[in-house]
């Protein structure tokens, strides 16, 4: 199962320092969509503005590693304008105070479109004094990297599904427990029992790679499944080990943000601005450091643990015979109700920050506690 190397990018790339101390902030998969209750951003319109405050006062450059504007779930550019018009702006306002680069995700078809009202520096990937490598992450995907169209598809069309009949299909099931997902998970056990099929049939007609697209499929579904979102930890360690050059690699995709040491190795993921999550990363050419923006919580190996422990590598199958309780009940989803996890609320609502979650803001400048500031009322 290969995956699509950074080198195998259009030669475009951004040489980015931080010397004497200056700090670069990095940020990934903020998905800007168009408002509606499909937005995975879901309105934190201000608490991001709040953030880019911050990048302003504090930062030499600003990195954003692919989907910040979610072409897949708005389709149109205008609604993602319309609905986070002060964003857009700020954005677009920083660009002229600091250097601001961009590196293509999977998600950015068209944002070559609109180079010139964004200002941004548009690359396929960043080398961060001379033996950081940065990209989106879709290049370590088996699934996407291989298949951008076709996964560009399933995601138009699933998003559209979420969009028309109000309910989410996505991981963990712990946490987006309704009647459609669970309804996906069984669906999806039988397409593991076809892939299955398929696998044996295709030699037998002379069509060796028949399941091949399914076996992709199956291997990215069931790595999110078990732990280990896309499936991309295992390929971007292994290409460290292959370009000696570089000893760290900063990515997103995933959206599961932590720090990995593997054997002198660094893999950093920067999580994701999407649903719940408001993950950002801070570099001063010594330590990078993961936080989360809302909650102020450092990231660390946390979220990286079970991968490490053996406990993701399980077929989907096994997984289901332990989890599925009969009439589409999930263990996992049932003990998370008992516990009080619900799905997320299928509706925007432009968050204010609590009294609790504005005493827990951290300053990364100074690791002090603060306030947020008055500036970034939401549009």
């Amino acid at each position: 199962m290969s995956q699509h190397s950074p080198d195998q990018d259009p030669a475009v790339t951004a040489r980015v320092e931080a010397p004497g101390g200056d700090k670069v902030y990095f940020v990934s998969d903020v998905h800007l969509g168009d408002g509606s209750h499909a937005d995975a951003f879901q309105g934190k319109d201000r608490y991001f503005l709040d953030f880019l405050d911050e990048v302003e006062q504090q930062a030499s450059t600003l990195v954003i590693l692919g989907d910040a504007l979610d072409f897949e779930q708005a389709w149109f550019f205008s609604r993602i304008m319309r609905a986070h018009k002060q964003v857009i702006a700020k954005l677009t306002h920083l660009a002229e105070k600091i250097r601001v680069v961009y590196v293509f995700g999977n998600h950015d078809p068209d944002i070559l479109l609109f180079k010139e009202i964004l200002k941004w520096e548009l690359c396929s990937k960043v080398i961060l004094d001379s033996h950081i490598l940065a990209v989106h992450g879709y290049e370590f995907d088996p699934y996407v990297g291989e298949n951008m169209d076709e996964s560009s598809f399933w995601a138009r069309t699933m998003m559209l599904y979420e969009r028309i009949f109000k309910t989410w299909i996505r991981l963990p099931l712990r946490d987006n427990y309704t009647l459609s997902n669970r309804a996906c998970h069984y669906i999806f056990l039988w397409i593991c029992r076809a892939t299955r099929a398929l696998r044996w049939f295709g030699p037998r007609i002379g069509k060796p790679d028949l399941a091949l697209g399914w076996e992709n499929w199956v291997h990215l579904w069931t790595r999110g499944v078990l732990g280990d979102p896309m499936g991309i930890t295992r390929p971007a360690l292994a290409y460290l080990e292959g370009h000696p050059k570089y000893d760290t690699v900063i990515c997103g995709h995933s959206h599961l943000p932590g720090i990995v040491d593997d054997g002198g190795r660094r893999y950093i993921n920067l999580g994701s601005w999407a649903f719940g999550n408001s993950q950002y990363g801070v570099y001063d050419g010594q330590e990078f450091r993961i936080y989360d923006w809302i909650s102020g919580r450092p990231i660390r190996d946390e979220n990286y643990r079970p991968i490490f422990e053996g406990r993701t590598d399980r077929t989907f199958e096994q997984w289901f015979q332990s989890e599925y309780l009969g009439y589409l009940r999930f263990r996992c989803g049932e003990e998370a109700l008992l516990e009080g996890v619900r799905p997320r609320p299928f509706a925007m609502s432009r968050i204010a920050p609590s009294s609790e979650e504005q005493s827990l803001k951290i300053d990364t400048a100074s690791d002090q506690h603060r306030q947020p500031t008055e500036s970034g009322d939401s549009a």
